[in-house]
């Protein structure tokens, strides 16, 4: 015999939140990480912007680890099945889970056919692209593009609920 869990789609809500609002902040670190690299003689050459980025980092990472900590708090209060699988019960937060998924994908989709369609211009070309990025840059950069692609709209629309 299985009995039902009923949760509170306040505790659903939540969850989906601080959860977009960690794949905002790791979207925004893996970026961030990116650009240091990607710029880094030029930032290495001003010795106060390499402090103030190493400090805007710092507390990028200190508000990752309180939001990680406030998403395995709010986990307490959910489903498992909702944890891992993503399925929540109310309707409307699995319409904004999949809504950020879908934008996530096709944002991905575009950004990667792009970089490819670019790649094989520039790969005739006395210019070598593929130099300018390695591969480890450029799956940084695509996962932080990911992970703020996903958690931009489903944020925006859980905006829209609370306001109603």
């Amino acid at each position: 015999m299985t009995t039902q869990v009923n949760v509170k789609p306040i505790d659903e809500q939540n969850h989906l939140k601080r959860n977009a609002l960690l794949y905002l902040v790791l979207g925004i670190i893996f970026s961030f990480s990116f650009l240091y690299n990607f710029f880094e003689q030029t930032i290495s050459a001003e010795p106060t912007l390499e402090r103030t980025l190493l400090f805007a980092g710092f507390v990028l990472f200190i508000v990752m680890i309180f939001v990680c900590f406030k998403v395995m708090k709010s986990a307490n209060n959910i489903k498992k099945e909702t944890f891992y699988c993503g399925n929540f019960q109310d309707e409307y937060l699995n319409y904004v889970n999949m809504k950020g998924y879908k934008y996530s994908f096709n944002f991905a989709c575009f950004y990667l056919i792009t970089i490819y369609i670019v790649t094989e211009l520039y790969r005739n070309s006395t210019s070598d692209f593929t130099a300018v990025i390695d591969i480890s840059n450029f799956c940084v950069v695509t996962m932080g593009l990911i992970f703020i692609s996903y958690s931009i709209p489903v944020l925006y629309l859980l905006k829209g609920a609370d306001d109603e």
